[in-house]
């Protein structure tokens, strides 16, 4: 039973991950074939820090922990953007950047 509800965490824990590269996939499609391995690497990456979260964080108080599962989930948001592949031109981190701030 802990096991399932552990899993249930993780999972819940990789929605923002999941949303984040759906976005990135239709704004930013020039992967080529480093979307192949990287897409995985971003998840397993992900797993691996939030299966950290649960494993090590679970004594805290509830305010420490809300803010550390706040820092995870940013963390693994960032990691997403940092390690999604571009085929050519600028990074996904410069385009996004560049559109935010400098092309106004």
């Amino acid at each position: 039973m802990k096991i399932t509800i552990k899993l249930l965490k993780v999972l819940a824990a990789l929605v923002p991950s999941l949303i984040l590269v759906f976005y990135l996939l239709n704004h930013f499609p020039n992967t080529g074939l480093g979307r192949i391995i990287a897409l995985p690497f971003i998840f397993v990456v992900n797993a691996i820090l939030i299966t950290i979260g649960i494993i090590f964080f679970h004594r805290f108080n509830k305010p420490a922990l809300v803010s550390i599962w706040i820092t995870i989930i940013l963390l693994t948001l960032v990691i997403t953007v940092l390690i999604y592949p571009q085929e050519y031109g600028p990074s996904v981190t410069n385009q996004m950047w560049n559109k935010m701030f400098i092309d106004r």
